[in-house]
């Protein structure tokens, strides 16, 4: 009886811890129904203590008999090993997954992930802002614009039609004149005779070519004999083409018609006072010779050889200057 109440402790010890395996593993059950929200399927650590299958527990209800038939064993003190605080501790650890920290940490670095993504939607809706804004603008001056050629659409169509059609229109006068030029140009080459003359004049009066056709056609009128229509014609020119660079030759040639007409007197003083006025041009030494054939024709010696002095000394490099030592030696004979 003796050994058998020595076993009776230790098979009540196993019945304890048995006993306080199924405790645990009720409570691990309804701690898992309690949450099923929460995935608490990293907090292994509490199924790591549980070393022994749910299925074990089973098999050991046998000894449950025998002590309930001993009763003087089971004392007081002896159920403190069922007192739930052992299992509480146990279940400790399984409660901090349900606080769970890392889903706080989780929380904040999803929402530092957000912030980036925050940040760029910001910078989207200023840039789309500024675009807005942009294209307001542009409409805006799109639209004054458009205001300002209904206004002024009309008016400035008419001068640029104008401007355009006188461009156009002095173009083409242009054109003509040009082609009008060259051809009283072409004709002007080919004229031989008076009448030649006379047609550029009729044709090609507005022409560069028209003063130049009345040069010729007064020359050659001197040269048939009819002095006083070339003496006319050289007014005109003088007349109507005063600064023309053939204006001075003209006054020269209508002096010569007065000499070539006979009136010597006249013809003289006009002479003098080309050579005074044109003394700088070539012109001016010829004008002196000419004076002085017109005071020797009109006997005037004395008179003749002054003018035939003066273009040795004026005009000693000119060619002129031995025509009037050779006259000057006739008129100093007639002197004596």
């Amino acid at each position: 009886m003796s050994e058998e109440k020595k076993d009776d402790p230790q098979e009540q010890q196993d019945f304890l811890s048995s006993h306080e395996e199924l405790l645990n593993s009720i409570n691990k059950g309804k701690k898992t129904e309690e949450q099923p929200v929460e995935k608490v399927a990293k907090t292994e650590p509490v199924a790591e203590s549980d070393p022994i299958p749910e299925s074990e527990p089973t098999p050991e209800p046998e000894p449950i008999s025998e002590p309930a038939k001993e009763p003087e064993p089971v004392s007081a003190p002896e159920p403190k090993p069922v007192v739930a605080p052992k299992p509480a501790s146990k279940a400790q650890p399984v409660k901090k997954p349900a606080k769970t920290a890392p889903s706080v940490k989780t929380g904040k670095k999803k929402k530092k992930e957000h912030e980036p993504h925050t940040e760029r939607n910001e910078e989207e809706k200023r840039r789309h802002e500024e675009l807005l804004k942009q294209q307001a603008l542009e409409q805006s001056e799109v639209t004054e614009v458009l205001k300002f050629f209904k206004k002024y659409a009309k008016p400035t169509a008419v001068v640029v039609l104008g401007i355009c059609a006188i461009f156009l229109v002095s173009g083409l006068m242009r054109a003509n004149r040009l082609k009008k030029d060259a051809q009283a140009d072409s004709a002007l080459i080919r004229a031989r005779t008076a009448s030649e003359f006379q047609q550029i004049l009729d044709e090609y009066e507005s022409t560069p070519s028209a003063p130049l056709a009345l040069m010729g056609l007064a020359q050659e009128n001197f040269n048939s004999g009819n002095v006083a229509e070339a003496n006319a014609l050289y007014s005109d020119f003088i007349r109507d083409y005063p600064k023309h660079e053939m204006a001075m030759q003209a006054a020269f040639n209508k002096i010569t018609c007065e000499e070539a007409e006979g009136k010597l007197s006249e013809a003289h003083i006009h002479y003098g006072e080309f050579a005074e006025t044109h003394k700088d041009t070539h012109l001016a030494p010829v004008a002196l010779i000419q004076k002085a054939r017109c005071l020797e024709t009109l006997e005037l010696f004395a008179e003749a050889k002054l003018i035939y002095e003066d273009i040795i000394t004026f005009y000693p490099n000119s060619g002129w200057s031995q025509t009037a030592e050779s006259n000057l030696s006739v008129v100093q004979s007639k002197l004596k």
